[in-house]
């Protein structure tokens, strides 16, 4: 039996309505809830930007099912809909019709995770009520996580800093343990309006929330509509963007390893932060703040996820990516690092070497190298949990057994 919600009053099915940018059939319906741990509207991104919705209007007996499939707006024009079977196996749904390459897996938080196109694309969704989407059709739905700002102890021209957050929360009341994943640059730093873009991986952060993690990516000073200013190693010439000389870039990164610990300090303040040991982990010149943060934090923290770590590339001092990985002491914990063949920014060769300075001090550096389809595409390894998830799930139990 179907409960149908419909979407436009007397809709036929060529009527469309808006939920955002994304446009919906006018006859929709969804399965009732309790027929199959799919059933029902499914709502949120494609690689943390495109929205995404999910409708599972029908489940047979044998599995099959009737999927509507919506996609918000991109750079190669407007949404579009259309409907397409599906097969429900276990906790896999994969569609089956000639020509679409999609697949979601039911996540252990009540999520659900999808797969595009041989691994080429991800997306985190929420189970959502259709008639409350219908009641407020807004951009908010798409967001699976909660944005907000941390006060913190931080200061600058007199005035109190704000730093944005953005929080995934495991099920359940908590308090939960934190783990804290910190972003990197904006390329070159030649582009301000980069400056307040907000990233976050959804995957990762839905992972952690499986093994009870708390998980808060917080964005340093001028960055993701943080307050104060984003000067984390310019060149004297803003203009410019990140200098390659030590004498600029080794403050920029002290300035960020401050950021990250006012941040930390102020979720710690939160009840629903647990006061245990704490993960930290990030990419790119973000895994470098969490290697630094573990250093400063050597008995607060069970465990660093390092993804492309590094603060400058070819171009910079090389004495400036050493001097920063050596920072990990006195922490002598577990690390976990990958890194991607043809990174354009840190080739294998070069991150070996800053690793092995790390390991010099101590910490115990577990190194993975995956190779990405597409040329020189080493350095978004992020972008492709299906390489990296079993190797990051293995991380996770063993600093749990150890802790």
């Amino acid at each position: 039996m179907l409960l149908a919600f419909v979407l436009a009053g007397a809709a036929i099915a060529q009527d469309v309505v808006r939920i955002g940018n994304v446009p919906l059939p006018g006859d929709a319906v969804e399965t009732q809830e309790g027929l199959s741990g799919f059933a029902g509207t499914w709502v949120g991104q494609w690689d943390g930007w495109r929205n995404h919705v999910l409708i599972i209007e029908r489940i047979t007996e044998n599995g099959l099912s009737d999927v509507v499939y919506a996609v918000g707006s991109d750079l190669n024009g407007a949404g579009r809909w259309f409907r397409r079977k599906a097969k429900i196996q276990g906790d896999t749904l994969t569609f089956i019709d000639d020509g679409f390459s999609a697949s979601y897996q039911l996540s252990e938080t009540g999520r659900m995770r999808g797969v595009f196109d041989d691994d080429r694309g991800f997306a985190v969704l929420e189970r959502r009520n259709l008639s409350d989407i219908l009641a407020a059709p807004g951009e908010d739905w798409f967001s699976i996580a909660n944005r907000e700002y941390l006060q913190t102890d931080l200061v600058e021209n007199g005035q109190p800093v704000r730093l944005t957050v953005v929080t995934y929360a495991p099920q359940g009341d908590g308090p939960f343990p934190l783990a804290l994943l910190h972003h990197g640059s904006t390329g070159s730093g030649t582009r301000p309006s980069d400056f307040d873009r907000v990233w976050t991986s959804a995957w990762l952060a839905d992972l952690l929330n499986e093994y009870g993690w708390l998980v808060a990516f917080p964005y340093r000073r001028g960055r993701g509509m943080s307050d104060g200013l984003y000067d984390e190693g310019f060149a004297p010439d803003r203009a410019d963007g990140y200098s390659p000389k030590a004498e600029f870039s080794i403050p920029g990164a002290e300035r960020a390893l401050t950021d990250a610990n006012s941040a930390l300090a102020a979720l710690r303040s939160r009840p629903d932060v647990a006061q245990s040991d704490i993960l930290v982990g990030g990419v790119s010149r973000g895994g470098v703040v969490a290697i630094m943060q573990a250093g400063s934090k050597p008995d607060d923290v069970a465990g660093v996820i390092n993804f492309v770590g590094g603060w400058t590339g070819s171009r910079g001092d090389a004495s400036i990516n050493p001097t920063l990985f050596k920072r990990i002491n006195p922490f002598k914990g577990e690390v976990l690092s990958i890194y991607g063949e043809e990174d354009p920014y840190y080739s294998i060769e070069h991150s070996k070497s800053n690793l092995a300075e790390m390991e010099r001090q101590g910490a115990k550096n577990t190194l993975h190298v995956l190779k990405l389809p597409g040329y020189r595409n080493g350095h978004w390894v992020i972008t492709m949990p299906a390489l990296w998830e079993k190797e990051v799930e293995l991380f996770l139990r063993h600093i749990d057994k150890s802790r």
